[in-house]
């Protein structure tokens, strides 16, 4: 069964849904800050997330399909009974992954007036915490934590989009693994917000 559209008409979570018992390549195009993405596709399974022929990481797949689950705009055909040419695979259950990135937008939403400012440094601290969902990113993102940096750097470095990024570091702060660096040049604060003390 051959497929396409546009993500206005049929966005990416109800496509999936729809191809769930297929196998072949989900080719998207035409959007906005993303190159063009093949997500490989087997009955219930991502099998792999492609772009310009090469497989994408765990991480960077997610953050991918984070950004193509809020276009509306872009381009898309399934081929069908098409596979990857690499050994490289996610594997992931298809309702399983949409299921956690629904709800990883969801926390983008609710902690959108909480994230820290894109500029801010931040520093490791502490050991790593136990939270499996950090682990991954932790990895990716150690060295550049290890010397501090910003959400802004990180997610260039990572290739990751930066709200996530942000959303990352607002939830490993508050787990104690990093701490906010003071800002260089930044005066001190010699009085409260309301004035003279």
């Amino acid at each position: 069964m051959a497929l396409f559209g546009s993500l206005d008409s049929m966005p990416l979570e109800e496509l999936l849904l729809v191809l769930k018992s297929k196998e072949g390549a989900l080719e998207i195009w035409n959007v906005k800050g993303l190159p063009a993405t093949t997500l490989y596709l087997k009955p219930g399974r991502i099998r792999s997330i492609d772009q310009r022929g090469k497989p994408l990481p765990p991480e960077a797949a997610k953050a991918v399909l984070l950004t193509l689950l809020k276009a509306r705009e872009g381009s898309f055909e399934f081929l069908p009974n098409l596979r990857p040419r690499h050994r490289v695979r996610l594997n992931w259950p298809t309702e399983k992954a949409l299921l956690s990135l629904v709800t990883l937008h969801d926390e983008l939403d609710r902690y959108r007036d909480q994230l820290p400012d894109p500029q801010t440094r931040f520093r490791l601290q502490g050991s790593p915490p136990e939270d499996a969902r950090y682990r991954g990113f932790l990895e990716k993102a150690a060295p550049y934590l290890e010397r501090g940096t910003t959400a802004q750097e990180l997610a260039q470095a990572l290739a990751s989009p930066v709200d996530l990024v942000r959303l990352y570091l607002l939830k490993l702060e508050r787990l104690g693994a990093l701490r906010r660096e003071a800002q260089k040049g930044a005066a001190p604060l010699l009085f409260g917000k309301g004035g003279a003390a």
